[in-house]
């Protein structure tokens, strides 16, 4: 019976993928089941925010559409965590205590680390969204992640420089935090583990707006390949202040850069970017069907980032009618879908409590990230 009731699910799932909203006969009815969202919807992080809140929004709408989950609605109830680790953990014990929410969505590394310890104590599932610490992997039995981590993605990053590019020099610039840390000495590690060199390290400044300094310093090392670990505003700027100091190499970087708001800030500059991250593959046909519907709703491409909060909502969605509308029944339902189709491939908790998912690579052209061929 478990492996049917896992088949109806996944069914069901794949079923809701190409189905039009308002397709099903009725739109759910009832008291909601509800779900917590915590997201920079302010803060120096805010357009990341308002994409991520779109592609939940997305399946939010689509799901009550389609009929919700055993005939009720879900509603997401949102929280602004301000891009402050302070601020996200007040969010998440106040959708717990005073929310009375089963199951939370956050995103953000230097949000999620501190959060969970309270969903550990408080037994709440959530499922990490875009956060890459590996930290997650030994976070316990409540935590979940559909985004590969950091450990994983820099070194496939590294792979790529060395194997596909054929670069074995690069300079390195990450941002001062933890995250931005991380990531830098994970890429050096295994870059220098494949036989690379790093001419040059240097930091930036969280909310920083002048780089020249430390691009300056880059610049007289002449390196082929900058690799660069910052959010978008930033990531921006060193991209933009990089060709103003005439410095001629390539850019590189993880999913970050991916964001309307990095074009825009980077200008001219970011064309040939190269990033690498689990995007979806543009020519399955129910990727299709979700980039029709996501541009029907919102006018425009889904970033990186929105179609990850789609998933999670999903996920949560088939684990409530897998399981229950139960901290515990949520928890057993994510583990037992099975391979459950999202838009970025297929993922499952059963044995690990983060999805494994294909990178892809992508580079900035004229105004589009394009898909890097072979």
């Amino acid at each position: 019976m478990q492996r049917i009731g896992g088949l109806l699910v996944t069914l069901l799932a794949a079923a809701l993928w190409l189905a039009p909203v308002g397709a099903q006969a009725q739109m759910a009815k009832g008291e909601p089941y509800r779900i917590g969202i915590i997201l920079p919807m302010t803060g120096t992080a805010a357009d990341y925010g308002a994409d991520f809140n779109a592609g939940a929004v997305l399946a939010e709408e689509e799901i009550n559409a389609a009929g919700g989950v055993n005939g009720r609605p879900i509603k997401l109830v949102l929280a602004d965590s301000k891009a402050s680790p302070k601020e996200g953990v007040a969010e998440f014990r106040r959708l717990v205590e005073v929310e009375k929410v089963p199951a939370i969505i956050s995103t953000m590394t230097h949000i999620i680390v501190p959060q969970f310890p309270i969903s550990k104590e408080t037994n709440t599932p959530m499922i990490t969204v875009g956060a890459i610490t590996p930290l997650i992997r030994t976070a316990g039995p409540t935590v979940f992640s559909n985004y590969p981590l950091a450990d994983d993605e820099e070194r496939i990053i590294a792979e790529y420089a060395i194997h596909k590019l054929g670069i074995k020099k690069a300079a390195l610039i990450y941002e001062n935090s933890a995250w931005g840390k991380q990531l830098g000495e994970i890429f050096s590690a295994e870059f220098k583990k494949l036989g690379g060199e790093i001419l040059a390290e240097e930091i930036s400044e969280k909310g920083g707006r002048d780089f020249r300094s430390q691009l300056t310093r880059i610049r007289a090392t002449n390196p082929p390949l900058l690799v660069a670990y910052a959010y978008y505003g930033e990531l921006g700027l060193i991209v933009r202040q990089s060709e103003e100091l005439g410095i001629k190499t390539r850019f590189m970087s993880m999913g970050a850069p991916q964001n309307q708001a990095f074009a825009e800030i980077a200008g001219p500059a970011a064309n040939g970017f190269i990033s690498g991250s689990p995007r979806w593959d543009e020519n399955a046909p129910q990727v299709k069907a979700f980039i029709e519907r996501y541009k029907k709703r919102y006018g425009k491409d889904p970033d990186l980032y929105g179609p990850y909060f789609y998933d999670a909502v999903r996920l949560f969605a088939a684990a409530i009618e897998k399981g229950g509308y139960s901290k515990e029944g949520i928890q057993k339902g994510l583990r037992e879908l099975g391979n459950f189709p999202g838009v970025n491939g297929t993922m499952n908790f059963e044995k690990s409590n983060v999805a494994l998912l294909p990178l892809r690579f992508v580079q900035f052209e004229n105004g589009k990230w394009m898909p890097i061929k072979n």
